[in-house]
């Protein structure tokens, strides 16, 4: 039995190896989603703008923004050498103004940062330049579609966890001046 088997074993399986079906149609394109990180430099905060600057991302990036993507704000806070730069996540308080904040909004069209005080009494214009003066900002477009892919927890607090866990690219952030 098995002399007669053996054969027709090897028969079967010289003629399955030599099949080869259709490629078939080609498939659509696929899609490759990117953060993108826009730079917001030489900020000033007055009472001529209101302490507010507000921007629409298509005078800044050709990144359409959609209602479900995740948009995170950073403000530069300080650096600990030309090398280092420390980012916080918006609102961010001011420390040693009690109740004043540096805050973000935003749409699909556009995005503000703004300082905003907790007393409507407070006056802004007597702040320290050091807050109101040559700000930076880093805003960070994720897409919904690109947040959904990545299961893991991140600290979103942490401009680098943001950047190793969505592989942004600090050499690609687009520089955009406010003055």
């Amino acid at each position: 039995m098995m002399k007669k088997l053996i054969p027709l074993l090897l028969i079967i399986s010289v003629l399955f190896a030599g099949c080869k079906g259709d490629d078939g149609a080609p498939g659509a394109d696929g899609v490759n989603v990117v953060g993108t990180t826009i730079e917001v430099e030489k900020v000033n905060f007055n009472t001529a703008n209101k302490f507010a600057l507000t921007l629409k991302f298509t005078d800044v990036t050709k990144v359409k923004v959609l209602e479900s993507d995740a948009v995170l704000v950073y403000v530069l806070w300080e650096t600990i050498d030309s090398q280092t730069p420390v980012w916080r996540l918006m609102p961010q308080s001011i420390l040693d103004v009690r109740g004043v904040q540096y805050k973000f909004d935003y749409s699909p069209i556009d995005f503000s940062v703004f300082l905003e005080a907790e007393d409507a009494n407070f006056n802004l214009a007597t702040l320290p330049n050091r807050y109101t003066q040559n700000q930076t900002f880093r805003i960070v477009v994720i897409p919904s579609d690109f947040t959904a892919r990545k299961s893991a927890e991140v600290d979103y607090s942490n401009y680098e966890a943001v950047k190793a866990q969505f592989n942004l690219d600090d050499s690609k952030i687009i520089k955009y001046s406010a003055n």
